[in-house]
């Protein structure tokens, strides 16, 4: 799966031998540091490998759809219990007609 990162409207293939010392050469006379290039080169591999989302919207993406299922799971209770009332309800009057 193919490595690219963007850095100056520039983009760049990790990939490829050329692509990735193109890269290394634009970023190192940028002022930008060894650390921030890998970053970049770990961030463009991690949206490659895991369907287009970096590890940081791949955990807030999680976060979100634990928070809907949890809300999924809490208006599925509160229609339960709503549901128990109306029966409960209609068996009272059931009984008060039999009076």
């Amino acid at each position: 799966m193919a490595k690219n990162v963007q850095f100056d409207n520039v983009t760049y293939d990790l990939d490829d031998p050329t692509g990735l010392s193109n890269f290394l050469s634009a970023t190192g006379g940028a002022g930008v540091s060894e650390e921030a290039r890998q970053a970049a080169i770990d961030a463009a591999y991690d949206r490659a490998v895991g369907g287009g989302m970096s590890k940081a919207e791949l955990q807030d993406f999680e976060t979100l759809v634990g928070r809907l299922e949890k809300s999924k799971m809490k208006q599925a209770s509160q229609a339960n219990r709503a549901r128990q009332r109306d029966v409960m309800a209609g068996g009272l009057a059931s009984m008060m007609t039999n009076f």
